[in-house]
């Protein structure tokens, strides 16, 4: 979901401040990602985040993404993503 929100789809956010978005604790911030860089969905490196395959992660996640995306854009009007090339 932050990669709707940014363009170029690097995330710089550390394991700690994505365990206190979520509630969770850091070392399973670490684990999660392991899995998804294992998967080749992403590249973690020390403070980056960066998405490799979109439309595999999109698929990874199932039920777990779009519904809040869906929300936003019947709530707001338009979409989470910024059109491609340009600014929101």
């Amino acid at each position: 979901m932050c990669d709707d929100r940014i363009q170029g789809g690097e995330l710089r956010l550390t394991h700690e401040y994505i365990a206190v978005m979520l509630g969770v604790r850091r070392p399973s911030v670490t684990t999660a990602l392991h899995v998804l860089e294992g998967s080749r969905f992403i590249r973690a490196e020390r403070g980056l985040i960066t998405m490799r395959d979109r439309k595999a992660m999109e698929e990874f996640a199932g039920e777990a993404y779009g519904k809040p995306e869906q929300y936003y854009h019947n709530l707001m009007g338009k979409s989470l993503r910024p059109p491609a090339g340009g600014s929101s």
